[in-house]
């Protein structure tokens, strides 16, 4: 499937193991993040401007930032719920009581906005996480709660992760984000220890 195609403007030899201190705060390899900088891309990166053709084809429904701000509410707040692993009871309770907060305005809605891309090796696959998460949608169905799904692969880059993430959430119309414990945070794979 041809999905965009790049105006090559300039290569370039990247300082690998300092994309990766900057990214992630540090350049072990212990890091997820780091090891795919280091194991996964090549020795020369392009930029230029890209041109879309179509939106790739997946497994489960993923749509736009202008599809989600149709479907929303217009003039409420929305407070987005991010997670890449399925929704248990303390993530519904948590994102479902934010509506109580004092920021939160009397018609504000939950945007349930889960990331269903690659993650890391030990997660649940993203098809699967899918599937638990229209289950808990039949459940529930509270209309006050939306659900989309974002084809992002989490890079495990903690405090700018999670900034990251509510950027992207406001392109998709949120206006508040809920942060968990650890979001986007990683361990050493060999002693267990946070980065």
């Amino acid at each position: 499937q041809n999905l965009a195609v790049m105006e090559v403007e300039s290569t370039y030899k990247p300082n690998k193991p300092l994309e990766a201190k900057k990214c992630y705060g540090t350049s072990s390899l212990e890091h997820p993040g780091v090891q795919m900088i280091s194991m996964e891309r090549g020795g020369t990166y392009v930029a230029g401007k890209i041109h879309g053709l179509e939106l790739p084809a997946r497994v489960f429904p993923c749509k736009t930032p202008a599809e989600v701000r149709a479907m929303l509410p217009a003039n409420a707040d929305v407070v987005a719920f991010q997670c890449r692993n399925p929704v248990h009871k303390a993530h519904y309770e948590l994102f479902t009581r934010a509506l109580d907060a004092e920021n939160v305005g009397d018609d504000g809605v939950i945007l349930v906005h889960p990331t269903c891309g690659p993650t890391q090796g030990d997660d649940i696959p993203g098809v699967v996480r899918y599937r638990t998460y229209e289950v808990l949608k039949e459940e529930t169905a509270d209309p006050k709660v939306h659900w989309a799904y974002l084809p992002y692969s989490m890079h495990m880059a903690g405090p700018r992760e999670a900034i990251q993430h509510m950027i992207i959430r406001k392109n998709y119309g949120c206006t508040h984000f809920i942060i968990g414990r650890d979001m986007a945070g990683s361990k050493s794979c060999l002693d267990g220890e946070d980065f």
